[in-house]
């Protein structure tokens, strides 16, 4: 199978994480010798000496900078790259599924789940109990290289918190869906070559398919 995510990827963002941190102490130290200074500097003026306003001043837009700076790069760069180290470690350690399905489309959109760009990979599976197709969105890490599904491909794919982590491909164009009418857009619709596939699938595990089950029951009723 091919995998989405390395261990490379996981060292990559570890050490980031770390160096994003060190920049933030480093930026923080600074602010704090910056303030230190001017404060030596103003208990060492005579009283009510005139340069007393400026150390004020100083570490007043010192102040105001660094707290701009630190909500920014905190909220944003930091907590960014944090996320994502936690949704690799979770990736890795946490329970995983498996499926198999056939492959619709893509859908671009501002989508995030858990706090990560996404993009929604969404799959038709046949519901044996209500003989219908049925949609199964997972989600694909929007920072990877997207992989070469096309519609209508027999994939079996591994998602861990909903994140395909791993997939390879059964078989190539094993259906063929066709979309008709800007009224119903978004519906899926099988055409007569691919309906035999799911009915293939339904034989092959002991259960009859519905067309079967009524002409079966009419020769019955003749007899």
């Amino acid at each position: 199978m091919i995998s989405v995510y390395k261990d490379a990827d996981y060292l990559a963002v570890y050490k980031q994480k770390k160096k994003i941190w060190a920049i933030f102490l480093a930026v923080t130290a600074g602010y704090l010798l910056f303030c230190g200074a001017w404060l030596a500097y103003h208990i060492s003026l005579p009283y009510e000496d005139p340069m007393q306003l400026m150390p004020k001043i100083f570490v007043w837009v010192a102040t105001g900078v660094y707290v701009i700076f630190a909500f920014i790069f905190l909220s944003i760069k930091y907590s960014r790259v944090r996320r994502y180290y936690k949704l690799l470690t979770f990736l890795s350690e946490g329970l995983k599924q498996e499926e198999k399905n056939y492959f619709y489309c893509f859908e671009e959109k501002s989508l995030q789940k858990d706090n990560i760009d996404t993009i929604g990979c969404i799959f038709e599976t046949w519901n044996k109990k209500k003989c219908e197709w049925m949609e199964r969105e997972a989600y694909f890490d929007a920072e990877k290289p997207l992989p070469e599904f096309e519609s209508g491909d027999y994939v079996r794919y591994i998602v861990q918190s909903n994140f395909i982590i791993q997939y390879e491909f059964i078989q190539k164009k094993a259906l063929e869906f066709e979309e008709v009418d800007e009224d119903y857009e978004g519906e899926t619709y099988i055409t007569e070559e691919t309906e035999k596939a799911p009915a293939e699938e339904m034989e092959t595990q002991g259960n009859v398919p519905v067309e079967e089950a009524e002409t079966t029951e009419e020769e019955s009723e003749r007899e």
